[in-house]
């Protein structure tokens, strides 16, 4: 469950229980270089007089919710979280992933109402901007609005090859796929995050035990390895590459 959040000025933070709000320092900030304001300048900054919030939440928190008033726009620092769309016929399907650097909640430039849900998969920390800021910086700052248009156009090729990449084919490539997008090298493997199998089933359109069949297929032809509840072990990605290709 989200957490309530006290606004603090001037540049301070404190924590609430595991969350905590203040103003962010996008120029010192660690993923500036792949985040929204990437290429602003100190004049840039400047201009900017509403507070950017740093936020964390939890795992299966809610950031905002599908037809919640549309007041922001979010970059993600840390974690993973899922954007999640309700149909009107009540089914659910997760329609993105947002990875770290990532723009989120863009529909807040287009209208007042959210399109989808976003959930945190993990534990997360992530900027809030408000859409005025977006707004009024973008007409003086090209910069901002060149920097804005690509974020957009970098979603849309994320969302559409989400579905081509991970809803195509038997569920064992589509998992090989999906491991390939998400993991790290660590040493002489890769580690990739695993979230609930409600949710990969959400993302993949299977059920959550098909998703359990294809982990232990996996692990039994060597592909994966150590399954937690959290994370996957890839001991060859060149392997698990050459795998994702079959039945394409």
């Amino acid at each position: 469950m989200q957490q309530k959040f006290v606004t603090i000025f001037p540049l301070k933070t404190i924590e609430i229980k595991s969350a905590w709000q203040g103003v962010s320092e996008c120029e010192k900030c660690s993923i500036r270089s792949s985040a929204l304001f990437a290429e602003l300048n100190e004049e840039d900054f400047s201009k900017i007089h509403s507070p950017i919030d740093d936020l964390s939440f939890d795992a299966n928190a809610d950031i905002y919710s599908q037809g919640d008033h549309a007041g922001s726009l979010f970059t993600l620092r840390n974690g993973y979280i899922k954007i999640l769309h309700v149909n009107s016929d009540g089914s659910e399907r997760i329609v993105r992933v947002v990875l770290p650097g990532n723009l989120f909640g863009m529909e807040a430039l287009l209208g007042d109402a959210y399109e989808h849900s976003a959930i945190a998969l993990t534990n997360v920390h992530l900027c809030r901007i408000p859409k005025n800021i977006i707004t009024s910086l973008g007409e003086e700052s090209p910069r901002l609005h060149r920097q804005i248009v690509k974020k957009w156009g970098e979603a849309l090729l994320q969302s559409e090859s989400w579905f081509s990449e991970i809803n195509t084919g038997r569920i064992e490539a589509r998992l090989a796929r999906f491991f390939l997008k998400l993991a790290k090298k660590s040493g002489h493997f890769a580690i990739a995050p695993l979230f609930k199998r409600e949710d990969m089933g959400l993302m993949m359109d299977v059920k959550f035990e098909t998703i359990s069949r294809a982990l232990a297929s996996m692990a039994d032809q060597g592909l994966i390895s150590n399954i937690t509840r959290l994370s996957v072990q890839v001991p060859d990605l060149e392997r698990l590459k050459q795998f994702s290709k079959q039945g394409t």
